[in-house]
């Protein structure tokens, strides 16, 4: 039996889906309108590297094989989608929508695989 913790990080990982979703879906059609050369920007992407790298090495060893994959898989995959956000600043105009889609689809697959690995070590 599943308990509350595994359930709020099942929940958290379907957030993580339709997040990746919706960016797949914002950067295949070119529905965006944005500066990826403001200071807000530049604090998001450095917020999400950040957050994934501390994850990544926070991952504790003591913890049961799969739930720590699970946080590595996290970490790993929010510094790699901050880091091709961060990239949006120096990308040509054509390559936004390319960008944006491979960061949804990093946040998709992190979801699906993650889901998995909890739903398998319970």
């Amino acid at each position: 039996m599943p308990t509350t913790n595994q359930l709020f990080r099942l929940l958290n990982e379907m957030v993580f889906i339709l997040v990746g979703a919706l960016l797949l879906w914002v950067g295949l059609f070119g529905r965006y309108l944005f500066n990826p050369r403001s200071a807000g920007w530049f604090v998001l992407t450095a917020a999400l590297v950040l957050w994934g790298l501390r994850t990544w090495f926070g991952a504790p060893r003591f913890k049961m094989r799969g739930e720590r994959a699970a946080m590595r898989i996290g970490g790993g995959s929010l510094a790699v989608a901050g880091l091709l956000l961060l990239a949006l600043a120096w990308a040509p105009f054509r390559w936004a929508g390319l960008l944006l889609a491979a960061a949804g689809g990093i946040f998709v697959v992190r979801g699906l695989v993650t889901a998995a690995i909890m739903a398998r070590s319970s």
